[in-house]
């Protein structure tokens, strides 16, 4: 297998248009992952996603074609080793890049994954697509025909990072969230009044294989 080398000696702009800086910091924020690992001295973007959701590593890798980043896609290893059987995935990787070491200095603090303000200023529909496919749920109690209940599953970041997204999501969308607490983390749950406009604000931007999330 071909080994994705450094490019540390890389040159090139580090700016890009608005559309593309969006797709790859809520990318790389809410699925994929940034690392500078080794000798490099520029980040690449890593994401493994299972097989079935194809659509979705195809438009990840176009966005990465388009901002001129290396990129290739292959069959993760086997990794079935504690006698659970999951489903197979597959493995996208980048190139290191300056423009993705630009985000990877915003998003990560201390090691830890952040929402960057500046990430929320670039927030549409598409960006909550995205955040949703990544991280969201849908869930309805059956028992009484009561109307769908979406969550942004956002418990890898803290309460404070969660307000801030939550904050925006009203904002930029006029979307209300709560905050809620699972344990010793925290996740956004919309209000139920919200679920009409949420779907019709995201459906646009989900591709056909998450369009189970809005139970379709």
């Amino acid at each position: 297998m071909e080994t994705i080398l450094c490019q540390s000696d890389m040159e090139g702009a580090t700016t890009m248009s608005k559309e593309l800086s969006k797709r790859l910091y809520y990318f790389s924020t809410f699925d994929g992952g940034l690392y500078v690992t080794g000798k490099c001295v520029n980040a690449k973007f890593v994401m493994n996603m299972r097989k079935e959701n194809t659509d979705y590593v195809e438009k990840v890798k176009q966005t990465l074609e388009e901002a001129d980043i290396g990129v290739r896609v292959y069959d993760r290893a086997d990794y079935n080793t504690d006698g659970f059987i999951r489903a197979e995935q597959v493995r996208l990787e980048s190139k290191t890049h300056p423009k993705l070491t630009t985000i990877w200095e915003r998003v990560y603090l201390d090691g830890r994954k952040v929402i960057d303000p500046h990430m929320l200023t670039l927030l549409d529909a598409e960006a909550l697509a995205i955040i949703f496919m990544a991280d969201g749920g849908r869930y309805v109690d059956k028992r009484c025909h009561a109307t769908p209940n979406y969550k942004l599953h956002t418990k890898g970041f803290s309460y404070g990072d969660n307000w801030l997204l939550k904050k925006a999501l009203k904002e930029k969308l006029d979307l209300e969230f709560n905050i809620n607490r699972h344990g010793k983390y925290w996740f956004l749950s919309l209000r139920a009044k919200d679920s009409t406009k949420f779907e019709e604000i995201v459906s646009p931007y989900v591709l056909p294989s998450f369009n189970y999330k809005l139970g379709r």
